[in-house]
């Protein structure tokens, strides 16, 4: 599954919070900024 995520979401602690929650469920996959977006692959879904 991809997600993409507009809007500002740098300096907020974004990409740890996904960390944590994604441990939290058990899902892997990878964070990534892409330009002023951020991209958000895992193998849940």
């Amino acid at each position: 599954m991809r997600i993409l995520i507009r809007g500002t979401v740098q300096g907020v602690g974004f990409r740890p919070t996904v960390y944590r929650s994604a441990q939290k469920v058990g899902a892997s996959g990878s964070v990534w900024n892409n330009g002023s977006d951020v991209v958000i692959d895992t193998d849940r879904g």
